[in-house]
């Protein structure tokens, strides 16, 4: 049998039309064996779940666009009709407004192998555009994501789709700074805006199959640990989590991730432990009746 255990399980939660819906990962599918799964396929489905402010009575207000419809191959993802792109501000000089936007893996060869170098995931794209004053920024939004794994070696059912949450805050820093200084660890005149992960826990979740354990850890390039001052610009915490987007430039963060696999401690181990933990309580009561 396969147990799917995924840490902080409480904050795996997706917003599809206003209703909030807790998904878990459904035990019951089964192995030929209780091999290590050496070889993976998978699939990375990926939309905007949430975002703030909503305020569509204002001008330039964030909106959303590009829904993902029912991405790759999978139907039954549950995140089919999100949007991909969030856009918002009255860009400067008639120029574009700023956006956000994610690019969900296409289904890849089964290349996945445990104990290896890592796949590519989804992508995202910050198009760091200079908005005029007065326009709504974005301030946060949810990105909704789900793995879907399928053992090829040896051969198993589809484990997932499993839902991965990351909760985004944005701050869009002045282009002139505070005073005319931009926030420490940000970069130069034009001041570079500012993510922050609020979940990095979400990088990494462990899954129960068998006899092991497998570790999934996604990898996102740039992201790393942020400036005291970046932090507090964003209204978090020192060594908050995160990544920086230079003014009038379009970054594109690409993640990946990777399975590592380690064996669960073998049953007559915990049976030795066991015993050795019964005879030091009966060796207590004993000295204690003594």
């Amino acid at each position: 049998m396969i147990l799917g255990q995924i840490n902080n399980m409480s904050k795996f939660t997706k917003f599809l039309g206003g209703t909030a819906v807790a998904l878990t990962l459904m035990a019951g599918a089964t192995q030929a064996s209780a091999a290590l799964i050496t070889q993976w396929g998978y699939e990375v489905q990926a939309g905007f779940s949430a975002f703030g402010p909503v305020a569509p009575d204002q001008n330039a207000a964030p909106n959303d666009s590009d829904n993902n419809g029912v991405v790759g191959s999978n139907p039954n993802a549950g995140i089919g009709g999100l949007p991909t792109t969030i856009s918002w501000g009255l860009g400067a000089n008639g120029g574009p407004s700023s956006s956000l936007s994610v690019t969900p893996s296409v289904t890849p060869p089964p290349n996945l192998f445990t104990n290896a170098g890592p796949v590519a995931g989804a992508s995202i794209t910050h198009a760091n555009n200079v908005i005029t004053g007065g326009s709504l920024s974005l301030e946060s939004a949810t990105l909704a994501t789900t793995l879907s794994l399928t053992p090829v070696n040896p051969a198993g059912s589809t484990i997932g789709p499993i839902p991965i949450i990351f909760s985004i805050l944005f701050q869009e820093t002045p282009n002139g700074g505070v005073d005319g200084v931009c926030t420490p660890g940000t970069g130069g005149t034009p001041c570079a805006d500012i993510f922050v992960l609020d979940n990095p826990g979400a990088l990494s979740f462990d899954l129960l199959i068998d006899e092991f354990i497998y570790t999934v850890e996604l990898l996102v390039d740039g992201l790393g640990v942020l400036s005291d001052e970046a932090c507090a610009a964003a209204d978090e915490v020192a060594g908050c989590v995160g990544f920086i987007t230079p003014e009038n430039q379009t970054s594109t963060l690409d993640t990946a991730f990777r399975i590592s696999a380690r064996p669960v401690a073998e049953p007559g181990t915990l049976a030795l432990l066991g015993l050795g933990l019964l005879g030091l309580g009966i060796a207590r009561r004993r000295k204690a009746a003594a």
